[in-house]
């Protein structure tokens, strides 16, 4: 909590969640790369994919104080990857509840163009599917 409370400054913002991002692609990374070496059912991967979850809960508690606190980030202000952040993040939760509580900080920011056409549109159909379980296509 104090991390994103102590976030003062547009660029201090704009390095939390790049940051937060980068911790994700090295994750998913890492579990691609070691199951290129141990395999798919491996015990070193289920260890990295444990580790991936955990982390993914941690993102979601820090993105969600952060929406918060200031909303969502600006793509003018604090560059793209800061502005997509947050959607993966809720993205990465595949929690019917995360998807709920941020849907209108997603929403918002697709409206205001901080957040693309092609992103909202994946969100909505992986929130669709979570909330009947069953997947929808467009007539």
């Amino acid at each position: 909590m104090r991390e994103v409370e102590g976030l003062v400054t547009n660029d201090e913002r704009r390095f939390f969640l790049e940051e937060i991002q980068q911790v994700n692609w090295k994750m998913r990374k890492q579990i691609n790369d070691i199951e290129m070496v141990y395999g798919y059912d491996s015990k070193e991967r289920k260890e990295a994919f444990q580790l991936m979850l955990q982390t993914n809960k941690i993102n979601l508690q820090k993105i969600e104080l952060y929406l918060r606190k200031y909303g969502h980030p600006s793509a003018a202000v604090h560059g793209d990857l800061a502005a997509k952040t947050p959607y993966i993040v809720i993205h990465h939760s595949g929690n019917l509840a995360s998807k709920e509580r941020n849907f209108e900080h997603l929403y918002r920011a697709y409206k205001q163009g901080d957040l693309g056409p092609s992103n909202f549109s994946v969100f909505l159909g992986k929130y669709y599917t979570s909330k009947f379980d069953k997947q929808y296509n467009l007539p």
